[in-house]
């Protein structure tokens, strides 16, 4: 599955579908051919960024990401908005998203269903943009 078809699925299954994803996004279009076939796809664009970016460095306590996660989102107005944040790659390291995925895993951590279903298929097979 296209990465972009991703987004919005990730979108739609996750706690962020209570907003519309154009109130949050910018999706910069991109049209052109590649190997002989004609591609299309997007960029997403964050219209709000948290002040710092999201980070997992050596030794970083998965419940100190959470506390991070949560500020980001308040922060963007978005539920689980640090998520497609790091699928931007720009805000949000994704050896966070992998952390945090761990974390739930060994039920150090807790994450609304929805929010824990994407990440995990996120984790297991991750894109970004």
């Amino acid at each position: 599955m296209p990465r972009e078809v991703r987004f919005f699925k990730d979108w739609e299954a996750s706690s962020a579908a209570r907003s519309s994803v154009f109130a949050h996004w910018a999706l910069d279009v991109r049209d052109y051919e590649y190997r002989g076939q004609r591609e299309i796809g997007f960029i997403p664009r964050p219209l709000r960024v948290p002040r710092e970016r999201l980070t997992a460095t050596e030794g970083a306590s998965v419940h100190i990401l959470m506390d991070r996660i949560e500020v980001i989102d308040r922060e963007v107005g978005l539920p689980f908005g640090w998520f497609f944040l790091m699928t931007r790659c720009n805000w949000a390291d994704s050896d966070a998203g992998h952390a945090i995925a761990r974390g739930l895993k060994a039920q150090r951590v807790h994450l609304p269903d929805r929010d824990a279903g994407v990440l995990m298929r996120w984790a297991g097979r991750p894109y970004g943009f």
